[in-house]
């Protein structure tokens, strides 16, 4: 997985949270990380709390689950990295005092719990992106939803303008909006620039 996580890296080339190019890493997408995929992978080998499986076919059924990756792979700079891992997931169970005692008094983690909606551009630098969205003015929204589903929307940008800022236009769309996307069950957006439409 690290040969094709390094590519994806690579491709997308910038801060799925941020926009930043420096010091990216991969993180796994909360419920999609490498012992939640093991789990699942195992429950259909698993019999009276025994798992029997042939490992190369665990092997190959462990990088499918990773596929596409953006569905569980995300491209963050360190100190993003370090506040994702700290955040808690929607749908997390644990106990709110374990919350705290991780992660610090409950507003930090009420806070920490609606800044994280990954978007990336493509191209993924952000000022050449919006140099050709100011040119074509159409753009593609792809966004992904836990249970696997892609939906694909246009973004008509003809009221952007120079000074606009992409990620704070996108932010602002109700769906994508701190507490809607989590309740829609939005894992992360994908956005590119429609050329020849």
């Amino acid at each position: 997985m690290q040969q094709f996580t390094k590519s994806h890296k690579a491709e997308v080339s910038a801060c799925e949270h941020c926009g930043s190019k420096e010091n990216l890493e991969s993180a796994h997408v909360h419920g999609r990380d490498r012992n939640e995929i093991i789990d699942l992978i195992l429950k259909d080998y698993t019999y009276n709390g025994i798992a029997t499986v042939d490992i190369e076919k665990f092997e190959e059924r462990f990088k499918d689950e990773h596929f596409p990756l953006e569905r569980s792979i995300l491209i963050l700079c360190q100190p993003c990295h370090k506040n994702y891992d700290h955040s808690i997931p929607v749908n997390d169970k644990a106990d709110i005092s374990d919350w705290q005692e991780i992660t610090g008094p409950l507003s930090e983690v009420i806070r920490s719990r609606t800044d994280y909606l990954p978007i990336t551009l493509e191209p993924g630098d952000p000022e050449l992106f919006k140099q050709e969205l100011l040119v074509t003015k159409l753009a593609e929204i792809e966004t992904t939803y836990k249970d696997g589903r892609i939906e694909t929307k246009k973004w008509n940008a003809a009221n952007l303008g120079i000074s606009s800022n992409v990620f704070g236009n996108l932010r602002s769309r109700f769906e994508f909006r701190a507490g809607n996307w989590q309740d829609k069950d939005i894992v992360k957006v994908h956005v590119r620039i429609k050329r020849n439409a």
